[in-house]
């Protein structure tokens, strides 16, 4: 548990001030819908046994907690600032995130944090961030429409 912890939520948030400083409002717009969404799917994931994280707790809304409050969201701050601030090309950064997020999910795999079950398998999981990263990307173009960004 420490080291999804360490490695989960701990370094993650570390390397967000650089953001925070430049863009705030990311941090009080999109920053709590990639929570909401990465704790919607993990638990539906791991309630209809599609997946099992291995972690020392026996609550399992603790079990991915600090990944989707950390790396999850961290990395819809990330997506944000680079596709919105830095005015990158949308598909470029959903290659680099989505590749990105399905590579450390793999690891995560290879180091036995996490099992799929026979119903899952890493096509899907990339199709979900793809889909998860749609999904803040709407949101992004939402808050631009209703100028929340400057």
């Amino acid at each position: 548990m420490l080291l999804m912890i360490v490695l989960g939520f701990i370094i993650p948030w570390l390397t967000t001030g650089y953001v925070y400083k430049r863009a705030p409002k990311i941090f009080f717009t999109v920053a709590p819908f990639a929570a909401l969404i990465a704790l919607i799917l993990n638990q539906l994931g791991i309630q209809t046994d599609l997946w099992a994280i291995h972690t020392s707790s026996n609550v399992v809304l603790l079990n991915t907690l600090f990944l989707d409050l950390g790396i999850f969201t961290v990395s819809a701050v990330w997506f944000t600032y680079f596709l919105y601030y830095k005015e990158r090309k949308p598909a470029w950064m959903y290659l680099m995130f989505v590749l990105g997020m399905t590579g450390v999910e793999f690891i995560a795999l290879s180091i036995h944090l996490l099992t799929y079950h026979e119903k899952w398998n890493i096509f899907y999981t990339f199709l979900m961030y793809f889909g998860g990263f749609i999904i803040i990307h709407l949101i992004i173009r939402k808050l631009d429409k209703l100028k929340v960004y400057p």
